[in-house]
């Protein structure tokens, strides 16, 4: 195709519609979708420099935009919603690549556990939604060595977050958690889109943890994905655990069971007849001792009967229009500053770079394909794994 880069160009209108998607579902910034929003309306026609501009800030291939219709772009994992259960036609591409290499990484850690003669892990799939939330619950927790009020032990949800999240990769499970595709802080991860993902593996099962998330969310996000591996069921997370609207009954399952895990019945139920006043003064005084978000105790509260359908649906209107409230004062940090590899240390699950180290050394992987799964360079992967406490 020869280029005339001043030159305005014909782009069919659903090739537009679908990059107005792609940009909206990417971050990509106000800039690139008012301009594409000028193209759709007719008010500006794109030139050659433009959509080239414009392809390489929302990740589309240049050649795309002059396409007769949107290319289908399947993601790896089949069940594909927005938050609140939306549907949308396609995943962003940021969310297709961060999949890809997730897939790449786990790819590698199953055939690495094989040839070191780590069997598959008997607890993928072990779990079948006829077994209940209870049994479920008491599974997870004897397998993570948990007591009933595990939670207590943390001031924080940080705190109980980071503590979970060891206890989770010590058994095997990869967990992985980052707010930008890769190393590309232009391309960040849409909380809107998804909170985390889970793919299923025996030898390699992994947890995708989108770091954009508030921190009970990210923990919720973490439990329900568990319950997930041991489903056996790949999964997209995007449902707030505080919702009218319906989800599947695996959904329903797994937010129940990570509810359990997080707010067991037995010490709520207990808790919530110590207390007294109107449901909201008591479950904002529950807060104060379980480590989880107001909308986990308004849900448990439906759940275990204490409200009804109609008190539940009302308080959740005010608790979602006070977070939103909340979210819209907060600043936006944007994504530099910081510790560059206390950042990067958080992203990576550590048994996994040290695996990857110990495998480039012995001469089984090669360092260019070490620094292609990690998206580092020789410098910054060997300073990770000393940073994750070396092998």
């Amino acid at each position: 195709m020869l280029r005339m880069p001043g030159v305005s160009v014909n782009v069919q209108p659903a090739i537009l519609d679908w990059a107005m998607q792609k940009a909206q579902m990417g971050n990509a910034g106000s800039s690139v979708i008012e301009m594409i929003a000028k193209w759709i309306s007719g008010e500006k026609a794109p030139t050659f420099n433009q959509i080239e501009d414009v392809s390489k800030k929302i990740s589309i291939p240049f050649g795309f935009f002059f396409l007769k219709e949107p290319p289908i772009e399947e993601c790896k994992i089949a069940d594909f919603r927005t938050v609140d259960s939306i549907s949308v036609p396609n995943p962003s591409r940021n969310l297709i690549d961060t999949v890809d290499l997730m897939s790449n990484v786990q790819e590698w850690m199953a055939e690495y556990n094989k040839d070191n003669g780590i069997s598959a892990y008997a607890f993928v799939g072990s779990t079948k939604i006829s077994d209940g939330v209870v049994i479920t619950a008491n599974a997870i927790r004897a397998e993570l060595e948990l007591s009933l009020n595990w939670f207590g032990d943390f001031k924080s949800s940080a705190e109980a977050f980071k503590s979970l999240r060891n206890s989770i990769m010590n058994l095997g499970v990869l967990v992985m958690m980052n707010g930008v595709v890769g190393n590309s802080t232009h391309r960040t991860l849409n909380v809107n889109e998804f909170r985390a993902f889970t793919l299923i593996d025996p030898y390699a099962p992994l947890i995708f943890i989108n770091s954009k998330d508030s921190v009970n969310g990210k923990l919720f996000s973490l439990l329900h994905e568990l319950v997930h591996v041991w489903i056996g069921q790949d999964n997209f997370y995007n449902d707030r655990y505080g919702t009218s609207q319906k989800v599947s009954r695996e959904e329903q399952f797994c937010n129940a069971v990570a509810a359990e895990i997080l707010v067991p019945t037995s010490l709520f139920s207990a808790d919530w007849s110590a207390q007294s006043g109107d449901t909201e003064s008591i479950i904002n005084a529950l807060g104060k001792r379980f480590i989880c978000s107001r909308f986990v105790l308004l849900r448990k509260a439906l759940d275990t009967c204490k409200i009804g359908q109609a008190e539940y649906e009302g308080l959740l209107k005010i608790f979602q229009k006070q977070f939103r409230a909340t979210q819209d004062q907060k600043p936006d940090k944007g994504s530099g500053g910081g510790d560059f590899y206390r950042t990067l240390r958080t992203k990576w699950d550590r048994r996994f770079i040290q695996a990857l180290y110990a495998s480039a050394q012995s001469g089984r992987t090669q360092y260019r394909d070490v620094y292609r799964l990690t998206n580092t360079t020789g410098k910054t992967f060997h300073e990770l794994v000393e940073r994750m406490g070396g092998i």
